[in-house]
């Protein structure tokens, strides 16, 4: 039985356009996760020291967080202190400390993520807190793209159990790990 050229040339044509579709799958690909970073910054000439800090984070489109089951609350794992926080070494098994953070998704396509805890032992300005976000097949996720939509930082003081310290800071700031 002879093949026909025309066949032949088609049948490699299509071989050759599978081969460079990754061997012809259809499905996308799988989200990547980007790691970011939060951080205080004192304004010059001030040392406040943080007992407790809340910071609402605006995130990219295309970028979201696990969550807890059936539940607004983010998953073990996805904020973490890190930094100058109180916690960020402790590695006690017996009184283990998780931050959770408080996720909702927005009617822009965006979600925002609320980090909020207060801190046994005060600590100074500086990387306080590390999210592990999952990042859509696709979607671009800079550190830019991140908005600080609210912030509040609270101190102890003589006077005032929860002093707050926030006029003593300029925004807090966004990293992404590369």
């Amino acid at each position: 039985m002879t093949t026909r050229p025309a066949i032949r040339i088609s049948v490699l044509l299509l071989a050759i356009f599978l081969t460079a579709c990754g061997g012809g799958s259809l499905t996308a690909p799988a989200p990547t996760t980007a790691t970011v970073s939060l951080a205080t910054v004192a304004k010059s000439g001030q040392n406040p020291q943080v007992s407790g800090i809340t910071v609402e984070l605006l995130l990219p489109a295309g970028v979201t967080l696990r969550t807890v089951a059936a539940s607004r609350q983010t998953a073990d794992g996805v904020v973490s202190y890190s930094g100058n926080a109180a916690f960020s070494n402790l590695t006690s098994q017996l009184f283990p400390r998780p931050l959770f953070g408080s996720y909702s998704t927005g009617g822009s396509g965006r979600g925002a993520v609320t980090i909020s805890f207060i801190s046994p032992t005060p600590f100074g300005a500086g990387e306080f807190a590390t999210l592990t976000c999952d990042v859509a097949a696709g979607a671009t996720a800079t550190a830019s793209g991140f908005q600080i939509l609210n912030f509040q930082a609270t101190g102890d003081s003589a006077t005032q159990f929860a002093d707050d310290l926030t006029a003593l800071f300029d925004t807090p700031i966004v990293t992404m790990a590369h």
